[in-house]
């Protein structure tokens, strides 16, 4: 009797034991397929295919001349008619030094110049002369040869004369120093009645009708960008957006930092931009193939970037991606791993939507 008291007592807790264990399985299956929760969402198939890559560069415009005129004389400023952002025509008057001394030679080089044209005249007659008297008879030939020379002698003093004189105008130009380009006086280290130093800048002229952009690109880029190449520009400050070409690209990079210089021009007949003005550049990279979700799919989760990877069961689950570059004019974003072609994945997040949850597909 004792015995069959104990067998049932036995049985009893194995029974209870049975059932214990049943709601153990059930509560770690539940842990294994995730809260249960259904959500309604578009799903979608993760597909590559080529894209065309885009990147941005920073840089400043610059003008596309920039000048920087002064003289070759020392002498006192007598005239300076322009001032800081003025703009100016190509030959417009910048200065004007006081030539009195230069002028003065200027008009003693040309009556020296027609004294020798009157002896080379004087000349030129005798010698005819003497030609026809030689003919004659009536003169040596010695007086010949020596009517030739002087004729000589004074057609030399006639070209000498020419050269003092051009050489004494020439001096005088220096005395006016006028714009070599057409653009806006951005900087004037001259008052009148000071003193020009030769070779010494006196203005600094830019030419702002076109706009140089230059910016140092990585090498990993450079690859592919030839002169002749459209680019966007973007000026944020003004906020216009303009078509661009490369102007050139400088075969030599920097072996520091691994980057070559890349010139952009830009049209700016109107003048609108101007010189150091922040400029964005974006060129068109090779063509090439990547996996391209909406920007939309991805999530963040503090440092953690993610997508919603739905599984065959319908099961949502959050799987952390590392992204590539984002075209915001397409809405794009480049998924560089953590999903592959032919996954399916969640587009659009819903709010309700977590990590072990299933996906009705709408």
């Amino acid at each position: 009797m004792m015995t069959t008291k104990i067998t049932n007592a036995a049985l009893l807790l194995t029974a209870l034991i049975g059932v214990a264990g049943c709601g153990g399985g059930h509560d770690a299956a539940a842990v294994a397929n995730g809260p249960d929760v259904t959500v309604e969402a578009a799903v979608s198939v993760a597909e590559a295919g080529p894209v065309q890559s885009r990147f941005e560069v920073t840089g400043s415009a610059e003008p596309w001349r920039k000048v920087a005129p002064g003289t070759k004389l020392m002498g006192r400023i007598a005239e300076v008619p322009v001032r800081e952002g003025d703009r100016v025509r190509k030959g417009q008057l910048l200065a004007r030094l006081d030539a009195r001394d230069l002028n003065a030679a200027v008009e003693q080089a040309r009556a020296a110049l027609a004294m020798a044209e009157a002896s080379h005249e004087n000349a030129r007659v005798h010698h005819e002369r003497l030609v026809d008297l030689h003919s004659r008879g009536s003169v040596t030939d010695k007086n010949l040869e020596d009517g030739t020379a002087g004729a000589r002698v004074a057609k030399a003093g006639v070209e000498q004369a020419r050269a003092n004189l051009s050489a004494a105008e020439v001096m005088l130009d220096y005395a006016v120093i006028r714009s070599p380009v057409a653009g806006w006086i951005t900087s004037r280290s001259v008052e009148a009645g000071n003193m020009a130093t030769p070779g010494a800048p006196m203005f600094v002229v830019e030419d702002l009708s076109r706009i140089k952009v230059t910016m140092q690109v990585p090498e990993g880029d450079v690859v592919g960008i030839t002169a002749g190449d459209p680019v966007e520009v973007r000026i944020d400050v003004l906020d216009l957006d303009l078509e661009a070409v490369v102007d050139r690209v400088v075969p030599t990079g920097d072996p520091a930092s691994r980057t070559y210089q890349v010139q952009v021009v830009v049209d700016n007949g109107s003048g609108e931009i101007k010189s150091g003005m922040f400029v964005r550049t974006k060129f068109q990279g090779e063509s090439r193939d990547a996996l391209l979700v909406p920007a939309s799919a991805v999530v963040n989760r503090g440092q953690l970037t993610g997508i919603f990877a739905v599984a065959e069961n319908g099961m949502a689950r959050l799987r952390w991606v590392r992204t590539g570059r984002l075209d915001a004019n397409a809405g794009s974003i480049e998924i560089l791993s953590g999903l592959s072609e032919g996954e399916r994945y969640v587009p659009e997040p819903p709010a309700r939507l977590v990590d072990g949850a299933r996906v009705q597909e709408r």
